[in-house]
């Protein structure tokens, strides 16, 4: 995890750029928002690998955002997942396949509905990392579409190495698991917390007789317009 650890960055290993092509050509399989999240993931690690890019200049930092306008970093905190290796690999295969379901299945010919739960999460992980020490949320955005996923899955069952689990409680296995491999739960933890609070304002709050339909996140006409989404 980039903001929990200190990576020395080498050239690209061999058959790095193999490996990235493999993954443009399989990225066409997918949702669009999906293919997005992953290529710019993607070529972030792979700019750093070659040296084009440094680590520090996509970390979130809130007075570089203010006084020097460094806004990229609103955005770049969200997509680097740390070095070329194999915890970049497992971290994009996890956020390709809960990414592509609830966008493919869950959000079926509803991207703009997608894109603004999207939206809605990186604004409230951008806000607590006000009250905590973070740098980079990436992990956290997979948690909270783990999370979302597991929820509007739930009768689905995962096998988790030699046990299985039932969906709602995926994301918990692997904020779980991460703390038994000595990483930290903070980042699992408020991602959770942001998909909880996306789920319940979404999918159990406007069907309460006491919420009269009002919907928090309720998708904006134009987002609709922009990603041609019907009504």
């Amino acid at each position: 995890d980039p903001s929990r650890a200190n990576v020395l960055y080498g050239r690209l290993p061999s058959g790095g750029v193999v490996a990235v092509m493999s993954l443009a050509a399989v990225m066409g399989q997918h949702p669009p928002v999906t293919q997005c999240l992953a290529v710019a993931s993607a070529l972030l690690t792979l700019g750093c690998a070659l040296d084009l890019l440094a680590p520090s200049t996509l970390l979130l930092s809130w007075q570089l955002v203010i006084y020097e306008m460094q806004l990229w970093r609103l955005v770049t905190c969200f997509l680097f997942f740390g070095p070329l290796g194999l915890p970049f690999v497992w971290n994009l295969c996890v956020l390709v396949h809960y990414c592509s379901s609830l966008e493919g299945i869950s959000f079926q010919r509803k991207t703009a509905d997608f894109l603004w739960m999207l939206l809605c999460g990186a604004g409230m992980l951008l806000l607590l990392t006000s009250f905590f020490n973070m740098y980079f949320v990436s992990s956290s955005l997979i948690d909270l579409m783990t999370y979302v996923w597991g929820r509007k899955n739930s009768s689905a069952r995962m096998q988790v190495f030699f046990f299985t689990v039932r969906a709602p409680y995926l994301a918990w296995v692997i904020a779980g698991m991460s703390v038994l491999m000595g990483g930290g739960v903070q980042d699992h933890l408020l991602g959770i917390v942001v998909g909880h609070v996306y789920y319940f304002f979404e999918d159990i709050y406007p069907l309460l007789p006491t919420s009269k339909g009002f919907r928090l996140f309720r998708t904006p006409q134009l987002l609709k317009w922009a990603c041609n989404q019907a009504d």
